[in-house]
């Protein structure tokens, strides 16, 4: 039991072992079965062999018992004493016939194999048998029915040895005839016939005594005549069942050509069998041998059950042996786990609630890594703490800092800065930052600023300058770039550094840097006065875009532009653009006074585009306080939504917005305007058209507008003029009148506003074609 118990808690000294057994059991199992297989094929082979030996003895041995009796048959035949006495076609003489019997009988007992010797007189029909045929005997019934046969047109084979079965036994033969007839053509026509009868005994013995040469006991041979008749010699104890044996033989002839032919076969209850057949030369028999499988292979069985007496005694001394192996592989493990145990800190053996010793082990070291990667982040991250703090105290407070102070810090702290080398800062911005920290979290941002210090120490790392970043927990890095003072050195270099930096981060993180590069700085304490100056200039990417290399060079020009005054006249012209509705005018004028500004000090440009929003701001307030239905723009955001922008280009295009916006409100309000006015008009004249002093000038003077405005906007909105709309409705009031009424037409004339009746008939028949009595008279008429 305490054994069982120590295997029990030791699963990988148990894998080792099963390992072992299992492995020598499929190698023997295997290389039995490979060594068992090779030998049934070679044995199997070999019986094949055997067996087309004893078939060639056994045809050889008939045909020469074939061309015995052949012989014989020919010897009787050829005595003219027979053949002319026994034959004749005319009657004989008694003496004569019986010396021809004598002679045949003579014949016949002279030959120990002859079962018995018969001529039929085909002329006579008569019978003359001797032998176990004789008249005289009981199997003479025999001879008449092989005179029956012989009595057939179609003669029987000649010269060949032909079984019969004339007493109908199963598988049986009563003997094998040769006959002889007079002719050797192939029709019969009353001819006589030797018949010479060899004892079935004699033929049986022979094949007997070859067969016992294969496998005594064992195996049988015997005769399938042409007819595919099965003929037995009576002591077949191993013959299967025939009609399953005719019919594998036939279908494996039917499939392989040749003389001899070996397959083996099962036949149902009877087991499996090894059948050989040859194909003889005598009548188209084939001699076929069948033998027990098992009879074939007895020494294989043997041999197979002493190889599994041997396999299990080797299997026996190879379990002693795996077991005496393994506890050898186990040892450096059960030390391994020994040493473990006592550092794993558990009360209980944790192996029993693993899988396996290694299993254990490798849950050891996983807790053991987690606990060491735990420590190690920590440790990072605390360093990372001092080394970005130590970064931004000299970014910011560098003065502070003396020159010796400021060596010991760097070398302490592993800092990638050449104390005493040319240092230049790279102030590195995201662009759209506002956009960026709306779809990120804190984690995320954290993580990309970690690539881009990766990147950054990527593409400077191979190059003559060493540089560190600093997160200035704010929307933008700062890198130290620096080289050693004495050596040749161009801002190019640098530049091409860090557009390469540019193009990799945007490639792979799609983001957008904007990068402000410093004076070159000669000593440490200017860095805190450089990084401020960068922080302005990173202002400028308004005027320079994103994704830009801003350099004190770059800005220079608008850092020496501080005088500023608006522009006056494109303040006027603006403010007159939005009055008048010309959104061209409005859009170019932006554009312009945002191209002027962008020149100046960036304060100065903030100043001068918060202006241009005012401008646009009090324009509208002050168009809504002169107009019935004010602009219903919402401009109060607008201020804020330009200093939420990042370029004046973003600028330039929301300020257009806002002028496409007023532009169409604008539109709107004037068409709605324009509706209500011609409304008024259409109503003035619809309602005053009898009144002969109707005009353009008396309509203004009832809107309290000028005759020019009203004309201009009715021409532009009808397309025909007042006093043509006018002269419209009254002629179709006149023409009404001429259908509708009996009064005159003086009285339409005058009903309908007019004074001057040739006025009216011209102007009447203008429109349509005829005088008002002309039209009346034809209306009457239809």
């Amino acid at each position: 039991m305490r054994v069982l118990q120590a295997y029990k808690s030791r699963k990988y000294l148990q894998r080792i072992l099963l390992t072992i057994s299992i492995l020598m059991v499929f190698v023997l199992i295997l290389s039995s079965m490979v060594l068992h297989y090779s030998t049934e094929t070679r044995v199997v082979q070999m019986q094949k062999e055997a067996n087309r030996k004893v078939m060639n003895q056994i045809n050889h041995n008939i045909s020469y018992m074939q061309e015995i009796v052949r012989n014989q048959a020919l010897t009787i035949y050829n005595d003219n004493q027979i053949f002319f006495t026994l034959m004749s076609s005319q009657e004989q003489e008694e003496i004569d016939i019986i010396n021809g019997i004598r002679l045949m009988n003579k014949a016949q007992e002279s030959s120990a194999f002859l079962h018995s010797v018969m001529i039929y007189n085909g002329h006579m029909d008569k019978i003359y048998a001797l032998g176990f045929l004789a008249e005289n005997l009981k199997d003479h019934y025999m001879a008449e029915n092989i005179a029956k046969q012989l009595q057939n047109k179609q003669k029987l084979p000649q010269m060949q040895l032909i079984p019969m079965n004339l007493s109908k036994r199963e598988n049986s033969v009563d003997f094998f005839s040769m006959i002889i007839y007079e002719s050797f053509n192939d029709i019969n026509d009353h001819e006589s016939a030797l018949v010479v009868n060899v004892k079935p005994e004699w033929i049986f013995a022979n094949l007997k005594a070859v067969n016992d040469f294969a496998i005594p006991g064992e195996s049988d041979v015997f005769i399938m005549d042409r007819n595919g008749q099965v003929v037995l010699s009576g002591n077949e104890r191993n013959v299967p069942e025939l009609n399953g044996l005719t019919e594998a033989l036939a279908a494996y002839q039917a499939k392989h050509e040749g003389k001899f032919g070996s397959f083996s076969e099962s036949f149902g209850s009877s087991g499996k069998y090894m059948v050989s057949y040859m194909q003889m030369g005598v009548g188209g028999w084939n001699a076929i041998s069948v033998q027990p499988y098992h009879a074939v292979l007895g020494g294989i069985y043997e041999m197979r059950m002493t190889s599994i007496y041997v396999i299990v005694c080797f299997l026996l001394l190879s379990i002693a042996l795996s077991i005496l192996i393994a506890h050898k592989l186990y040892k450096p493990v059960e030390q391994m786990l020994a040493g473990i145990r006592n550092h794993a800190g558990e009360g209980a053996d944790p192996v029993n609630r693993s899988k396996d010793e290694l299993s254990y082990v490798t849950n050891v070291y996983s807790l053991m890594a987690q606990k060491l990667s735990l420590v190690t982040n920590e440790q990072d991250k605390q360093r990372n703490i001092v080394h970005n703090y130590h970064l931004r105290s000299i970014i910011t407070g560098s003065s502070s800092y003396t020159k010796d102070h400021f060596r010991d810090c760097v070398t302490q702290n592993g800092l990638a800065i050449v104390p005493d080398g040319f240092i230049w800062l790279v102030l590195i911005k995201i662009d759209q930052y506002a956009e960026f920290v709306s779809r990120t979290s804190d984690n995320e941002r954290k993580l990309y600023s970690f690539a881009i210090s990766n990147i950054a120490e990527e593409i400077m790392s191979p190059s003559p300058f060493r540089s560190e970043i600093a997160d200035m927990r704010n929307d933008h890095l700062v890198m130290i770039v620096s080289r050693e003072a004495g050596t040749a050195t161009s801002f190019e270099e640098v530049e091409s550094l860090l557009t390469r930096i540019q193009d990799i981060v945007k490639g792979y993180y799609k983001l957008s840097l904007t990068m402000t590069t410093s004076e070159l700085i000669r000593g440490h304490e200017a860095i805190t006065v450089q990084y401020g100056l960068a922080i302005q200039h990173s202002m400028y990417r308004l005027v320079f875009g994103k994704g830009q290399m801003i350099t004190p060079e770059r800005v220079k020009p608008n850092n020496e532009r501080f005088e500023y005054s608006f522009p006056p006249e494109q303040e006027k012209k603006l403010s007159e653009a939005i009055r008048t509705n010309d959104l061209e005018a409005m859009e170019s004028l932006v554009s312009i006074i945002i191209t002027q500004v962008s020149a100046y000090h960036y304060d100065h440009i903030l100043h001068g585009i918060l202006q241009l929003v005012d401008i646009v701001k009090t324009t509208i307030r002050d168009m809504n306080k002169l107009r019935v239905a004010s602009v219903s723009v919402d401009l109060s955001a607008l201020s804020r939504q330009v200093l939420e922008k990042e370029t004046l280009g973003e600028i330039e295009q929301l300020i257009h917005q806002v002028c496409r916006e007023i532009h169409e409100k604008l539109q709107n309000s004037e068409q709605d305007k324009n509706t209500v006015l011609m409304d008024a008009i259409k109503e003035i004249v619809a309602t005053n058209y009898g009144d002969m002093n109707l005009s353009l000038q008396g309509i203004a003077s009832m809107l309290r507008m000028t005759p020019a405005y009203v004309g201009r906007m009715f021409k532009q909105s009808e397309i025909v003029s007042v006093g043509e709309y006018i002269n419209e409705v009254r002629l179709s009031r006149a023409l009404e009148y001429l259908e509708t009424k009996n009064f005159s037409i003086k009285e339409i004339m005058e009903l309908v506003g007019y004074l001057n009746e040739s006025t009216f008939f011209k102007l009447f028949k203008k429109k349509y074609g005829v005088t008002p009595k002309e039209y009346r008279l034809k209306r009457n008429i239809s």
